[in-house]
C-alpha cells in the first residue's frame, strides 16, 4: 500500500511542456479545453486509486468488536478486551499521509505544466548556450514565473476543483468507518488532520487540499463523543 507513482505520465506530459507555453504566448484562452480535458481525466485515475486504496485500507484491518458491543459486554460482566482507538485513527493517518502529498504534488505540477504561473516564452537567441531545445524539465521550459493574479488565481481554484472533486468521499468513508468501529477514535483523527492543514497553507495549488482537510475536520467533529 504505497503511494500511486504517476513519474511516467508526467514524464510524458513534460514533453508537450514548452508547446503549451507557446500556445499561451498566442493565445491566452487557447488553454482552457485542454485544461479541462487533463483535469477530468486525471480525476478519474485519482478517485479510482482513492477508493482502491481506501477499501484496501478498510479490509486489512480486522475489528474483532465496536467500542459500543464491548461496553456492553463490560456490562454483562464479560472479562473482553477493549478495541483500540489507535488501530483505526492510524488507518485514517495512513490515507492522509499517501494522499496529501500525492494530491498536492499533482496539483501543483498542474498548475506550472498548464502555465498558470509563468509569463510566455522569451525569445531565445541563436548561440545561446543555456538554451536546449530538448530539454523537456519544467524547470527548463517555466524560468520567469510571476505571482498570479486574482483572475489567473481563481481560474486554477476552479480547475483544481475539476481535477480533484468526489475524492473526498473516499476520506469520508475511511472517518466514518473509524468513528463506527471506536467513536473515541476521533480525537486523534482530528489531530493529524489538523497537522496536514497548517502544511498546506504555503502553497497556492493546495487550495482544495485545504478545503478538503477543513472539511474532514468539521465531519470529525460533528461525530465526536466529546462535542455531543
Amino acid at each position: 500500500m504505497k503511494m500511486p507513482d504517476h513519474s511516467d505520465l508526467r514524464f510524458k506530459g513534460r514533453t508537450y511542456a514548452r508547446m503549451l507555453q507557446h500556445m499561451k504566448a498566442l493565445d491566452e484562452n487557447s488553454l482552457g479545453p485542454l485544461r479541462k480535458s487533463y483535469c477530468l481525466s486525471l480525476n478519474l485515475l485519482l478517485r479510482r486509486e482513492a477508493r482502491e486504496f481506501a477499501s484496501e485500507l478498510r479490509g486489512s484491518i480486522k475489528v474483532t468488536q465496536t467500542t459500543a458491543a464491548w461496553l456492553d459486554e463490560q456490562d454483562s460482566g464479560l472479562d473482553q478486551q477493549p478495541p483500540t482507538s489507535s488501530i483505526v485513527s492510524e488507518a485514517y493517518a495512513k490515507m492522509l499521509r499517501i494522499f496529501v502529498p500525492l494530491l498536492v504534488d499533482e496539483s501543483s505540477f498542474f498548475a506550472s505544466f498548464m502555465c498558470f504561473d509563468v509569463k510566455p516564452l522569451a525569445p531565445q537567441l541563436v548561440g545561446d548556450d543555456d538554451y536546449d531545445e530538448d530539454d523537456i524539465s519544467l524547470d527548463a521550459v517555466h524560468t520567469k514565473a510571476t505571482p498570479r493574479s486574482p483572475a489567473e488565481l481563481e481560474a486554477l481554484n476552479h480547475s483544481l476543483q475539476e481535477l480533484l472533486d468526489g475524492i473526498q468521499e473516499d476520506f469520508y468513508v475511511i472517518v466514518d468507518w473509524a468513528h463506527r468501529v471506536d467513536p473515541w477514535s476521533c480525537i486523534p483523527m482530528q489531530g493529524v488532520t489538523a497537522l496536514y492543514f497548517s502544511s498546506t497553507h504555503k502553497d497556492d495549488a493546495a487550495e482544495f487540499v485545504r478545503r478538503l482537510l477543513d472539511n474532514l475536520q468539521t465531519r470529525i467533529q460533528e461525530l465526536s463523543p466529546v462535542c455531543h
